[in-house]
Order: structure tokens, then sequence, then C-alpha cells
């Protein structure tokens, strides 16, 4: 440590950085492209600081969150559980599907740019 700060910064892959936090390389390169996320390229290759933040994807966050109470207080029953789990599993679909869109978007820029240009 020097100055509270670490000397030692842990630079990593993309792909280990996604697999890490549970985000897609594209979300990652898009986040880079915006500058939303500290980064270098080494060697050619885009590394990612292994202790910067990400927002953690919507589904992540209610996979850890307790089993919601129903509404005489008690714990939610099995058929709770699972719609619960079901609407999980919808958000998780919402947000690949999303992503996707993102990506197509971004192809459908490119090859725009390539035909105007």
């Amino acid at each position: 440590m020097v100055g509270g700060y670490d000397v030692q910064e842990n630079w990593i892959p993309i792909l280990d950085y996604a697999v890490l936090r549970g985000v897609s390389t594209s979300t990652l390169r898009r986040y880079i492209k915006a500058k939303k996320i500290r980064y270098k390229i080494e060697n050619g290759r885009y590394l990612l600081l292994a202790d910067a933040g990400v927002a953690a994807p919507k589904t992540a966050m209610m996979a850890t969150a307790a089993p919601r109470p129903s509404w005489d207080g008690t714990s939610a029953s099995s058929l709770d559980m699972s719609v619960y789990s079901r609407v999980r599993e919808l958000e998780e679909q919402l947000t690949q599907a999303q992503e996707q869109i993102s990506e197509l978007k971004m192809l459908v820029a490119i090859y725009e740019e390539k035909l105007s240009g």
C-alpha cells in the first residue's frame, strides 16, 4: 500500500472478468467503448481491472435474495417459490435477448457505415 492505494493492481482478460462478474463479454466491450470501466491494452489484448465494479445483473441480485414472505408474514409456499423461480428465469432470458438486440444494432450500424462510406 502506498498512500492508501494498492500498488499491485490485478488486470485480467475480458473473458475472465466476464465469468468472474457474471456479465457478457459483449456488455464489457460496450462498457470499454463508452469508457464506463477501467481497461488497458497489453500485447493487443484488452485487460480489465479485476477489482473494478460492474453493476451485477438484476437476475443475479434476485437469486441471492431471501425468500419473499407471503401476505400473512409466513415464508412463501412452494408454489410461490416456483413462480418466483420462473420469473427469475424469464428475467434472465429477457436480459440475454436485450444483449443480443444491442449486438445486432451495433452490427447494423457498422454495416450501414460501411455502405455509406
